[in-house]
């Protein structure tokens, strides 16, 4: 029944309004208020400071810059395995599995469409039928930036607007279709063995998504689709080319949300101790390439 009420809640409340209030406080030098947030934050969510670039909470002077620190990258150590597949990110396992017959599990009782994912593009829709997945949640204690699985060349670039439903465990266990609902932005890869998608779910409270290469995606908010195309690798001015290594970060959320990763089918084999519930960090291995 509380399950219920709150999913409820989050129907009426005005999402955009909230997140828009968020992003705006987050973004203020509030001085002694915003250490005060940021070390309360500290406290409550149990971050190891130690971790950072900069573990100096009074470095921070918004709760944003604080939200969006980087990681001493030494502290995760890279798996650089040609055959290997590397985490994206900190987090913890939503999902994971096969995209078997265009459907991807939600929860028990609940698949969602890949079609509606990948924003109705017939083509890619193809390539990635059968194939795999694994869907990562970034809760609040969480680095929030994301880094290459393995070295790929950006092919295509897909905002889909939407909600902004909360994903946390009580809503992503209960609200059917919750990432085809919430906005998202779609990253597809040509790599050494196909193609790979990376998908970056919105959710309440994400001010913005940003990438290394284009900077801030969202915002702006607008109710249609929008589409950056790359040139093929054979047919490119090099200002154009857009390359990233394995480990490279390609972006970052303003406040945490969930990423989705997609594979065509016979290319890549998963860990087999990952599973639902399992606490990973970027570096270790994802999968190995078949």
């Amino acid at each position: 029944m509380k399950k219920k009420i709150y999913l409820y809640i989050q129907y009426l409340l005005p999402k955009l309004l909230i997140t828009n209030f968020f992003g705006y406080i987050s973004k203020k030098k509030l001085n002694i208020i915003t250490t005060s947030l940021i070390f309360l934050y500290i406290k409550i969510y149990k971050i190891n400071m130690k971790e950072t670039q900069n573990p100096n909470i009074f470095y921070y002077k918004t709760f944003n810059k604080f939200f969006i620190r980087k990681l001493n990258m030494n502290n995760r150590p890279i798996d650089n395995n040609k055959n290997h597949i590397i985490q994206n990110t900190d987090g913890v396992i939503n999902e994971l599995g096969v995209i078997k017959k265009n459907k991807l599990f939600q929860f028990k009782g609940c698949q969602y469409s890949l079609y509606n994912l990948i924003g109705q593009d017939n083509n890619i829709n193809k390539i990635f039928t059968n194939g795999y997945f694994i869907n990562v949640y970034l809760s609040p204690q969480d680095y929030h930036r994301v880094h290459m699985s393995c070295s790929g060349i950006l092919f295509k670039m897909i905002y889909i607007p939407g909600k902004l439903f909360p994903v946390n465990n009580i809503v992503s266990e209960n609200l059917c279709n919750l990432f085809i609902l919430n906005e998202r932005v779609i990253f597809v890869f040509k790599t050494s063995f196909g193609f790979m998608i990376k998908i970056l779910i919105g959710a309440q409270i994400v001010g913005s998504i940003y990438t290394s290469w284009y900077g801030r995606i969202i915002p702006p908010r607008k109710n249609k689709i929008k589409i950056w195309n790359w040139p093929y690798i054979d047919n490119f001015n090099k200002k154009d080319f857009i390359f990233l290594k394995k480990g490279e970060e390609m972006g970052y959320f303003n406040i945490g949300s969930t990423v989705i990763t997609l594979f065509p089918p016979k290319t890549i084999k998963f860990n087999p101790i990952l599973k639902k519930g399992l606490k990973i960090k970027i570096g270790e291995l994802l999968a190995s390439i078949i």
